[in-house]
């Protein structure tokens, strides 16, 4: 640690805890809150290590006032998760305060020996200490005490800043790029930007305001008649900062080269800067949400710090370890000084056992209440639709080889996979419920378990009978399935008559539909052939086939059944409600960025925004996707028939298409790139476009050799994220999957660059650049080794958040200190019913005009309880942290 600096701020404990304390936080988000307090810890951090043990101690006492802020506020149940990991667990915080015990004692022990110097007359004898004035609100610079060093008087608080702003006193010179200043500043009408990039070695203060705009002009004229000028950038601490810092120049212009001002006090700067403003008084920044440039104290090249992900082995987070760590089936056994994944486990368990056994028993009873109601509700629907679909079987039985299925009844069978699938979560949540029974009669002393036995026993009663029940449905599911797989294999081995379809299907048939009338023997054309046709083409005319409706919602169209074209239509119905896309198709801007030297030649783009505008049109209940579906069959001959296609697939293939489609942007060129940078710009060749901005991240993959610590980093683009789903769990949560995925894992035989020979090592993955939309696959589907590889579909309830969910723990450093949000909010859930041979894919989507969520089912659409968003049936997940709003609809 640094010398002690000398005591400026006081003579007693007293003064500083005046100091200390923070405004009403009630009304400010949790979000805020934790930065703030994350970012008062750091503060508090450096000025220890640094020897000023007066503002480390006002900083730490200012991160326990708004802990317990926090903890008082009345969602804080809601965010305990994200609290620990923003701020540790109790443990990190004990010792946090046993370092505040520690300076308490250093300060008061340093301000006793202080006594001796006090006099009677004056109060102070500034010849013993160095004492800054707490306040020199409005005085001279000839009032200041001679003694005080003219380091101290160069440096302003951002306590003391905030007061003379206040009473308006102060000028503000804010010498950041003149983007970073509009991105956030000072919420203070005396305080302007002065641009970093207008500030030039030897300029004269004339020179200088000639360049500043008209605004800035007037106020830097007020530099002559207020009591104090402050400057500030994002970081300086210091009254003498680097020479070739913009900061710098700015004072020794102010200083040496404007000599037609005397100021009224010496010029100073924030201590902090921006950056500690922002954390005390976000409230008073014009976007408090905004995060620093990383600094780089030692001007090394950014590959160098980048590159080196984990300095220690032990700083990676092993998958055996996660996976031992916790059952996922029943309670967790759980290591709680090492693993983050462990803690809304342990968050839950911290609130039952701070319940009264009254409260417990009370809310066990509560939630099987409406658990029984659900599912009851959940039989009887399931009862009517197995009721039709045996009559319907009973009318095909005569003629079951190639029977085929109209519309009313793939809607059956689409409602029955459904509802069997509600059935499963329901089934897992009484599961769940005799688990947490479980768990509350082990906490019980004798006594009390005694008092509550009547109560246990009739709840164990209802979960006993819903288990029976339950055993009922499974076995009618596997005799409906039985059955389905008869005619399935009837089907297959049906040749139909000629002049027929001849379809693929599974169990369902196309809807009598009028086809595109395309030339299905003509080949693509080649890139050069496409464009000069294009340029000469009449306009297309598309066939949606529409279905007029009656105040039918923007956003709102369904998309008609095509022959098991479901798979395409929950993508579609996704991507129609990504806010940013619709409105980038509906407002023809991709006109502008169409691409025709690649492999789709543009029309991937122009069929997807033709069809987005009709799905907008708000006139039709539902439409036909026939020139989409035309269109990616001629590019992708798995998309051509009729069978059932996997949505993941698709959604892969048509993301690259879209790109590809629109890869006309100019990237950024720089002059030095960093190592992911480089990447990234190998894979789009410089060429950028909307979808790559908005659903495209990056991956960094870290190696590391066990026996010399050697890391090696690779860089790979990617459009969704694909999570493994625990083999042995009913119930999961997407924090685990996500732990799971971005854990290490030990590999052999790495070549190590440095030991030259082959080497055990650690491979660990990380998101060295967030998209704006992240898209996560659930891996539902997986090659089972005991039935022959057929395969197999996994039905975990994965509890996903539809807020907040939390992805700066999983990127790298170089992302983590980037100021792009990573906090993402759920808006589509693309969901999977059935199994391989035999299933039916949905949307769910948030809609940006109406703010509630909707259920897209092919053309059925209808209003969707967000308590149902959630369910086994989740497939493919749709976050963003781009800020909702209605389209502006042409």
């Amino acid at each position: 640690m640094a010398q002690l600096k000398k005591l400026y701020m006081g003579v007693k404990l007293e003064d500083l805890e005046k100091m200390t304390k923070i405004q009403d936080v009630r009304k400010t988000s949790m979000k805020l809150l934790l930065n703030g307090a994350h970012k008062l810890y750091v503060i508090a951090e450096d000025h220890r290590l640094s020897g000023d043990q007066e503002l480390a101690y006002i900083n730490y006492v200012k991160y326990f006032n708004l802990l317990s802020a926090i903890h008082h506020k009345s969602d804080y149940n809601e965010h305990k998760l994200m609290v620990r990991q923003v701020l540790g667990d109790t443990e990190k915080n004990r010792r946090i305060m046993d370092t505040l015990e520690l300076l308490t004692d250093a300060l008061s022990k340093r301000y006793k020996q202080l006594v001796p110097t006090i006099s009677d007359d004056t109060g102070l004898n500034v010849g013993s200490i160095s004492l800054l004035p707490p306040e020199p609100i409005g005085q001279q610079s000839v009032n200041v005490p001679p003694d005080v060093e003219y380091e101290q008087l160069s440096i302003i608080s951002c306590e003391a800043l905030f007061q003379r702003m206040a009473k308006q006193s102060v000028l503000v010179m804010d010498c950041r790029h003149s983007a970073d200043y509009e991105q956030s500043h000072l919420n203070y009408s005396y305080a302007f930007n002065v641009p970093e990039e207008l500030i030039a070695p030897g300029m004269s203060a004339g020179k200088l305001q000639a360049r500043l705009s008209s605004s800035a002009k007037a106020s830097w004229a007020a530099r002559s008649v207020k009591d104090s000028v402050v400057l500030m950038d994002w970081y300086s601490k210091d009254a003498h900062p680097a020479d070739n810092t913009p900061i710098a120049r700015l004072l020794n212009i102010l200083k040496n080269y404007d000599p037609d001002v005397t100021y009224r006090m010496p010029i100073q700067i924030l201590d902090g800067g921006y950056e500690y403003f922002l954390m005390m008084y976000p409230t008073h920044c014009s976007n408090p949400s905004v995060q620093a440039p990383y600094k780089n104290n030692n001007n090394n090249d950014i590959d160098s710090i980048d590159d080196i992900e984990y300095p220690s082995i032990n700083d990676i987070t092993m998958k055996e370890d996660i996976i031992n760590a916790r059952d996922f089936v029943q309670r967790p056994s759980i290591n709680r000084a090492s693993k983050q994944a462990a803690l809304r486990i342990y968050d839950q368990s911290a609130q039952q056992q701070q319940q009264q056994p009254g409260q417990q028993i009370d809310e066990i009873m509560r939630v099987q209440a409406e658990l029984l109601q659900a599912a009851k509700q959940n039989d009887e629907l399931l009862d009517k639709e197995a009721l039709k679909w045996q009559n319907m079987q009973d009318l095909k039985r005569l003629h079951a080889e190639g029977a085929t299925l109209n519309s009313s009844e793939q809607n059956v069978v689409f409602n029955i996979l459904q509802l069997e699938s509600k059935a499963e979560d329901y089934k897992i949540e009484n599961i769940h419920l005799r688990d947490e029974l479980d768990r509350f009669k082990e906490q019980l002393q004798q006594q009390q378990l005694q008092a509550n036995a009547e109560v246990t026993r009739l709840i164990e009663s209802k979960i006993l009978e819903r288990q029976r029940l339950d055993a009922v449905n499974e076995r009618n599911r596997l005799e409906r399935a039985r059955l389905m797989a008869i005619a399935r294999e009837a089907k297959r081995h049906y040749k139909p008559p000629v002049g027929g379809d001849g379809d693929g299907l599974n169990i369902e048939s196309p809807t009598e539909e009028p086809r595109p009338s395309y030339d299905r023997a003509t080949k693509p054309l080649s890139p050069a052939a496409a464009a000069q046709a294009t340029a000469t083409a009449k306009p297309r005319v598309r066939d949606f086939s529409p279905v007029v409706g009656h105040d039918v919602g923007r956003g709102l169209t369904g998309l008609k059944n095509l022959g098991n074209t479901c798979y395409m239509n929950s993508i579609i119905q996704c991507l129609s409600n990504t806010a940013q896309l619709a409105d980038y198709c509906i407002s023809d801007k991709y006109k502008k960025q169409i691409s025709r030297n690649n492999k789709t030649n543009g029309e991937v783009i122009e069929e997807v925004a033709a069809l987005i505008k009709e799905l907008w049109n708000g006139q039709y209940k539902c439409v036909a996707s026939r020139d989409l579906r035309y269109v990616v069959g001629q590019y992708q001959k798995i998309f051509r028939g009729v069978d059932q296609q996997d949505s993941h697939e698709f959604l892969t293939i048509l993301m690259d298409w879209l790109h590809s489609d629109l890869q006309t942007l100019q990237g950024k060129l720089e002059a030095e790139h960093s190592a992911s940078r480089k990447a990234w710009v190998e894979f789009t060749k410089s060429k950028e476009s909307v979808i790559l901005h908005l659903f495209y991240g990056q991956m960094k993959s870290t190696v590391k050799c066990i026996t010399c610590n050697k890391e090696s980093a690779t860089y790979e683009c990617f459009s969704n994220l694909s999570l493994e789903l625990p083999q042995n769990a009913n119930l999961c949560y997407l924090n685990q999957c996500l732990d799971m995925y971005f854990s290490g894992e030990k590999i052999h035989g790495w070549n190590c660059p440095n030991c030259k020979t082959k080497r055990d090592a650690i491979k660990k993955l990380d998101i060295s650049k967030l998209p704006p939309v992240l898209v996560i696959h659930l891996k539902r589907f997986y090659a089972d080794p005991s039935n022959a590889g057929a395969y197999v579909k996994k039905q975990n309830y994965l509890q996903f958040p539809l807020e907040n969910l939390e992805m700066k723990p999983y990127t790298a450093k170089a992302e983590s200190r980037a100021s792009t949000p990573k906090t993402y909010q759920l808006y589509a859930v693309s969901n999977h019913y059935g199994t391989m041979e035999g299933g039916h894919y949905t949307a769910f989507c948030k809609s940006a005009n109406y703010g509630r969520w909707f259920k897209f089912d092919d053309q059925i659409v209808s209003h969707l309880d967000t308590s149902n968003v959630v369910s086994s049936a989740a497939y493919i997940l749709f976050y963003t942290w781009l800020p909702p709003g209605p389209l502006t609809l042409s």
